[in-house]
């Protein structure tokens, strides 16, 4: 449900640029390769500190969960820092990069240069959220991204086109609805944290950097960012190819992703339940429980894909139009996702095996899936799909389709091979133990 209203957000501010202008939605659809370096910092940071408390948790080690919630803590603080200055400075350089240019160029960049200044914030709220998810409470996220959304409507309609006192700002009226909600979910976040008793009860003590504590941290941490950060190359790489067609191309994806996501996030979220169960489980040696995960998040994914799909291809346009009307934008968005929906099950596949493996202390096999999938298979793909295909943005949508099946398929091999690999490791009686 809040990865659902998380996506609402994302259709308000999509909904908001397109009422601006052409250049101002394909600003926000340039900005989200750039944008996902934070959302790559943020989610490594959650699922370090998700996967390594969840196992302390599941082998019942007390301490170490009091430690690794400080650890983590600290660990949030200066890779948020790190990473919110260089992408400061790297932003007009990654913009030249994907080809955007004139007033598109200036709108992202304003936009993107706000945003970085928020990126602790950003880090900071999805840590607390890998230590509230991993001892099974999922409720704060939701409510802060529910919250949230209610608030982005309100904010983005006032900053964007001014009122009760205030003048438009226009396009960087959405940044700084964000900014201020980032602020609001982090401290939300943390009262529920202190509420719930999961922050370290010595205080400063176990916020002092322990190297070793850090190493672990790091160990889960890089390979779910590198993980994510393939995926901003990725759509880095479709961009540049879709940028490289017209503006109303790269409008267009720009839509259909947000639109796209309405169906898929919901599915996303079961990564938390994957993650958060695999890590408690293989701690308590449950091979049953760990099964169990696998096999349930993907029967309801299933059904999420049948849901999602009559939701985004049913009403036929009307979602392209809600966002622009520009014939040429609607056409390749209704394109988009036609295709799209076709992928949808292999994201479910993906995201819930991943999860599970990184649950399992086992995160490096994203990142070579991450370069399979995201850079490898496409950059070999999409140009000679967009030279067989008329519109060329065909073969955008297509080279999309077989990178994420055969990425899908490549995983539910490497998880059978693990899952042989875990059976001779953990005792045979692991795995008959009584239901608790």
């Amino acid at each position: 449900m809040g990865m659902l209203f998380q996506t609402m957000y994302n259709v308000v501010d999509t909904w908001a640029a397109g009422k601006l202008s052409t250049e101002a939605l394909a600003a926000l659809s340039a900005s989200f390769p750039v944008f996902f370096l934070i959302i790559a910092v943020a989610s490594g940071c959650q699922a370090a500190a998700n996967a390594l408390v969840s196992h302390a948790l599941g082998r019942q080690d007390e301490g170490a969960v009091e430690e690794l919630a400080g650890q983590a803590l600290f660990f949030a603080v200066w890779l948020s820092i790190l990473f919110g200055v260089f992408g400061w400075w790297s932003a007009p350089h990654a913009f030249r990069l994907l080809g955007v240019e004139g007033e598109s160029f200036d709108l992202a960049l304003s936009y993107m240069r706000m945003i970085f200044w928020s990126t602790p914030f950003f880090v900071l709220g999805s840590t607390l959220n890998g230590l509230l998810s991993a001892h099974g409470d999922t409720r704060p996220f939701r409510n802060s991204l529910f919250i949230g959304m209610l608030l982005n409507i309100v904010l983005d309609l006032w900053f964007v086109f001014g009122g009760y006192g205030l003048p438009a700002l226009g396009f960087p009226g959405i940044a700084l609805s964000t900014m201020l909600i980032q602020m609001f979910s982090f401290f939300y976040m943390l009262w529920k944290a202190i509420q719930a008793g999961i922050l370290p009860a010595k205080g400063i003590t176990h916020l002092k950097p322990r190297m070793h504590v850090q190493r672990q941290l790091m160990g889960q941490g890089v390979p779910a960012m590198v993980n994510m950060l393939t995926i901003a190359a990725g759509i880095f790489v479709y961009t540049a190819f879709a940028a490289g067609i017209s503006n109303e191309v790269l409008a267009a994806m720009g839509i259909a992703m947000r639109i796209e996501q309405m169906a898929l996030l919901p599915g996303i979220g079961l990564n938390t339940a994957a993650m958060t169960l695999a890590g408690h489980s293989y701690g308590a040696g449950r091979l049953d429980r760990l099964r169990e995960t696998l096999f349930t998040c993907l029967k309801i994914g299933l059904i999420l894909w049948a849901l999602g799909a009559a939701v985004v291809l049913l009403p036929g346009n009307f979602w392209m139009e809600l966002f622009s009307d520009d014939l040429r934008v609607i056409q390749c968005g209704r394109q988009n996702l036609q295709i799209a929906m076709l992928s949808f099950y292999s994201y479910i596949i993906l995201f819930t095996a991943t999860s599970i493996l990184q649950g399992l202390q086992r995160p490096m096999f994203a990142i070579w899936l991450g370069l399979y999938r995201q850079l490898l298979a496409p950059m070999l793909l999409i140009p000679v799909l967009m030279q067989r295909n008329d519109p060329p943005e065909l073969g955008i949508w297509w080279g999309a389709f077989v990178s994420s099946w055969s990425g899908a398929l490549i995983t539910l091999v490497y998880l059978g091979w693990v899952w042989r690999r875990l059976r001779k490791e953990l005792p045979a009686q692991s795995s008959n133990k009584p239901s608790t």
